[in-house]
């Protein structure tokens, strides 16, 4: 899988935008849940201890809309060039 430009800006749009909902879901109640169709692209790390207990952790999402910024030209421009791409992408 090639990477390009576009690609990582898109991965850290998801990783900025995305919900805990589902990771916290995948904890509390693993059965049943169908793993490709969550949103898990906010966690950085899913641990289950051999007792039970389930640890998660997420991805810093103030650094993802940083280096989205920084990206995207940083500054007044960045930041609308950022929420413009944000608002096209959920309407």
């Amino acid at each position: 899988m090639e990477l390009d430009r576009d690609s990582i800006l898109e991965a850290l749009e998801r990783i900025a935008l995305s919900r805990p909902n589902d990771a916290v879901a995948l904890a509390l109640e693993p059965r049943g849940q169908d793993v490709p169709g969550l949103d898990l692209w906010g966690v950085s790390e899913f641990k289950v201890s051999s007792t039970g207990g389930v640890e998660v952790k997420f991805a810093d999402r103030v650094k993802a809309v940083s280096l989205l910024l920084d990206r995207l030209n940083g500054g007044e421009d960045g930041m609308d060039a950022l929420l413009a791409a944000l608002e096209a992408e959920s309407g």
